[in-house]
């Protein structure tokens, strides 16, 4: 019974995952992580809802996904992505947005992805940055319209 249970229960291979990522993306929230079985009964996992992984057992999910953040070299530099934040700080205020100072964060992921947080809840994610900063203002404005 507990063969199967680690098979495929989505919240042991939660759990795993964020004890495996935690020491590679210690930057990366433990409750951005998450697994979920589809209707094929596949373990998906992703990261701040950018899937990162399709797998039928918990210790296959966990050494793709393991071995996709150990593996990968970042595209963005610091600079780069601080003018990214830069840019969308200057844009939001035009845009109608009230955005806290320090509340932003972008973190990228495997295969490039960039992923646009406030206050550690995803808002936008793209490989491409221009397509990520309207992303973000669309998504933000969104969220900021009174009723939501």
């Amino acid at each position: 019974m507990s063969v199967s249970m680690s098979k495929s229960d989505p919240h042991t291979a939660e759990v795993q995952l964020r004890t495996a990522i935690l020491p590679l993306r210690p930057d990366i929230p433990p409750n951005a992580i998450t697994v979920m079985r589809d209707e094929h009964d596949l373990l998906s996992a992703a990261v701040y809802g950018v899937e990162q992984s399709l797998q039928a057992t918990c210790p296959l999910l966990r050494r793709e996904v393991v071995d996709r953040f150990a593996h990968y070299h970042r595209v963005y530099n610091q600079e780069q992505t601080s003018a990214l934040l830069t840019t969308l700080r200057t844009i939001a205020p035009k845009a109608g947005l009230s955005i806290s100072p320090g509340s932003l964060k972008l973190t990228e992921l495997p295969a490039a992805v960039l992923v646009l947080t406030l206050n550690d809840q995803a808002v936008a994610a793209s490989e491409d940055p221009l397509h990520l900063l309207s992303q973000a203002i669309l998504n933000l404005k969104a969220a900021q319209k009174p009723g939501n």
